[in-house]
């Protein structure tokens, strides 16, 4: 299926559909509260920074799963490898269970938690923030290649990207978490950066000269002024 072909899909069913804002609403606040009852017993008073990343958490998967987003990929490239999108999930899901883990059972180095714990958050946020600004600005056009000409485009070749790489290493520091951190690069890098080389071989044969003379003057980096 084309990227048009894709665009003119998600217009007919554009508008608010219920059904599925309600299942996410309900998932959403069912785990909140298994969220806030399970640190609220493990992590005793140090239970906030764990409870807010986790609301966060939750609402920014259920605002992707509202509009029908790839979780961890940019939603550029329905048709996204099977194996990369397994991979990736198994290992960002793997993520959120060994940090926890290693700071209220496994190393407990917390020392310096609360510094680090806020640090993490702001860096966490950030990059909820990049990738559902990008979302938003997928979903706001009609064809798929004008997203090149937008601010999050041309601020960088990626941001669905840069977004989720943000993601990764907040957890590492929210948790203060050693061995969430080893994890992220030995597994979470090559991965993340796996993806992005896939996607850019789809798009510049769909897309063809027109993403190609995008991605020669457009860094992955991203930069200041576009």
């Amino acid at each position: 299926m084309t990227q048009i072909a894709v665009a003119k899909k998600d217009e007919k069913k554009s508008g608010m559909r219920w059904g599925r804002l309600l299942w996410t609403l309900f998932v959403v606040l069912y785990l909140f509260n298994f969220v806030k009852n399970l640190f609220g017993d493990v992590a005793g008073s140090e239970a906030a920074i764990p409870i807010v990343y986790f609301s966060l958490w939750l609402l920014w998967l259920g605002v992707e799963f509202y509009l029908g987003a790839l979780f961890f990929q940019s939603s550029l490239v329905p048709n996204f490898n099977p194996w990369l999108k397994a991979g990736f999930a198994i290992y960002f899901y793997a993520l959120q269970g060994l940090a926890p883990w290693d700071a209220f059972g496994g190393t407990e180095i917390r020392f310096l938690y609360p510094l680090f714990g806020v640090l993490g958050l702001l860096i966490f946020a950030s990059g909820i923030s990049v990738r559902l600004w990008s979302l938003f600005v997928i979903k706001s056009k009609k064809n798929p290649k004008d997203v090149l000409r937008t601010r999050p485009w041309q601020l960088s070749r990626h941001p669905r990207y840069i977004g989720m790489l943000l993601i990764m290493f907040a957890v590492p520091i929210v948790f203060f978490s050693p061995w969430a951190m080893l994890l992220t690069v030995v597994v979470g890098l090559p991965l993340w950066y796996l993806e992005i080389r896939f996607e850019e071989r789809k798009l510049a044969v769909e897309w063809g000269e027109v993403y190609k003379e995008y991605s020669r003057n457009t860094p992955l980096s991203p930069r200041f002024k576009p």
